[in-house]
Formats: C-alpha cells, structure tokens, sequence
C-alpha cells in the first residue's frame, strides 16, 4: 500500500497528539539530544506559517503506522525546511523523495519561491536525497551543528522548470 501524507493541522486535537507523541519518539531516536526538535501540543495549535506533515503507511492489514514526517516554516515566499525524517526501518525505499515532492508541490501551490534547509555535512544519504530533489548546496560553516559538524546551507527554487 503507498504511503498516505497529511498535515497534522486537518487532524482533531486528540488524533494529532498522538501523531506529534509518535514523531516524538523518533525524533528522540534518530537526532542527537541538542538538535531533537520538540513537538509539542503548540505545533498543533493554528501557528499560520509552520506545518507538520506526516506519512503513514497500512502493512498487512495493519493499523497505519508513521513512517516520516517533517516541519517547515514558510514566511512570504521562503520555506524553511527544518525537519525531514524516515524511520530508520524504511529508508531507500523512496519515501523520503515521495515527501519531498509532496512538499515541493504543496508549496509551489501556496505560492512559495524558494526552500532553504540546513544539512549535516556528514549525512551524506539526506545531502543526495535533497540534491536529486533540485536543492543546490550554497555554503557551509564549520560547526554549524556542534564543534567538528559542518552545516551546509541547501536552496531550491520552485519557480525555476515550471
């Protein structure tokens, strides 16, 4: 079955509670304590310019289960891209590409011009993912993320082969 991508803000308080519950507990596995992002009930409530979105994916006749998620910030015509994530289980399955085009045409369709991420020089998997998404590398500094971790500054421009 494919996977099925929703924003938690269509979700019911209790409904997207346990959706940010879930995301939570992979974020707090997958990223380092100083950059696990919190998700908390705020990122439920009717914040204009941030979006959660999350897949999940029915297996054997299962309940759906989350498979990935990701925030983004838009203000005007940027998006910041903060958080991208697959659970570990399904990665290279293509389910990272399948949101980020998700995302890409939600926010051309919004009118957005340009997405901007920041990136650990060493996940190199997460740099190749955003590279064959159309995402350029524009700079990097040193210790972005802790002493010794580079970040490296990515951009996409939505306007650009439409």
């Amino acid at each position: 079955m494919p996977p099925t991508i929703s924003d938690i803000h269509s979700l019911k308080r209790n409904e997207a509670l346990e959706i940010l519950t879930q995301i939570s507990r992979v974020e707090k596995k997958t990223f380092p304590t100083n950059e696990a992002f919190p998700f908390g009930e705020e990122l439920w409530r009717k914040k204009p310019n941030t979006r959660v979105l999350y897949a999940t994916q029915s297996r054997e006749g299962n309940a759906p289960e989350l498979i990935a998620y990701a925030v983004y910030v838009r203000q005007k015509g940027v998006a910041l891209l903060h958080k991208v994530c697959v659970i570990e289980s399904c990665r290279r399955q293509g389910i990272g590409g399948l949101l980020m085009s998700y995302i890409q045409e939600r926010l051309r369709r919004e009118g957005c011009q340009y997405i901007q991420l920041w990136v650990d020089k060493a996940r190199e998997p997460a740099r190749k993912l955003y590279q064959r998404c159309g995402f350029e590398e524009k700079e990097q500094i040193p210790d972005y993320y802790s002493p010794g971790r580079a970040g490296i500054r990515m951009t996409l421009d939505l306007d650009r082969g439409v």
